[in-house]
C-alpha cells in the first residue's frame, strides 16, 4: 500500500511541475511572440490559441498539488464559531462536498471528451485542435483534486486549516 502512495505523491508532484513547465514554455512563446513583432517579423500565429490552451492546463494540472497544500479557498466564518468536534465533522462534511463537485465535473468532462472524440470535433482557431484536448486537463484534474479531498478525510485532516494545532 506505501508504493501505491509513493506512485500517488509523485504523479501529484509531477502533475505541479508539469504546470511549471508550462508556465515557463507560455511566457517563452509570448517574448518570441513579441520580440518577433517588434523586429518586423511574423511572429507565430498560434501563440493565442496556445497560451489559452496553456491556461487550462496549468490550471489544472497545479489544481491536485495546490489541494494538498490547502491552497484553495475556504471560508471560515461559520466553521470557527463551531466546537472542535463539530468542527471536524463539518470539515470532513465540506472536504467529502468538494470530493463530489470534482467527480461530478470530472465524469462530465469525461463525457465530453470522449464525445469529442467519436465525433472528431475539432477547435477551430488560428491552428485546429482536436476540441477533446480542452476537456482532457478537466477530467484529470478534477479527478485528482477529488481524491486529495477524499484523502483529507480517510487522514483525518481538516480541509481548511494548514497548521494542525489550529484545529
Amino acid at each position: 500500500m506505501a508504493g501505491i502512495g509513493k506512485v500517488y505523491d509523485t504523479l501529484i508532484n509531477g502533475l505541479a511541475a508539469l504546470a511549471g513547465a508550462i508556465v515557463a514554455a507560455m511566457v517563452a512563446l509570448i517574448v518570441v511572440d513579441v520580440a518577433l513583432r517588434n523586429l518586423g517579423f511574423e511572429p507565430p500565429a498560434a501563440t493565442v490559441a496556445l497560451t489559452e490552451y496553456a491556461l487550462l492546463y496549468f490550471t489544472m494540472a497545479a489544481a491536485p498539488w495546490l489541494t494538498r497544500q490547502k491552497g484553495h479557498v475556504t471560508v471560515l466564518i461559520v466553521l470557527d464559531r463551531l466546537s472542535l468536534e463539530s468542527r471536524k465533522r463539518a470539515a470532513a462534511a465540506v472536504a467529502l462536498a468538494c470530493a463530489a463537485i470534482s467527480f461530478a465535473i470530472a465524469g462530465l468532462s469525461g463525457v465530453l471528451m470522449i464525445e469529442s472524440l467519436v465525433l472528431g470535433d475539432v477547435e477551430p482557431r488560428s491552428i485546429d485542435l482536436p476540441r477533446w484536448l480542452l476537456f482532457l486537463p478537466l477530467v484529470v484534474g478534477m479527478f485528482f483534486t477529488g481524491t486529495e479531498f477524499v484523502r483529507f478525510v480517510l487522514l483525518g485532516d481538516d480541509v481548511t486549516v494548514s497548521s494542525p494545532e489550529k484545529i
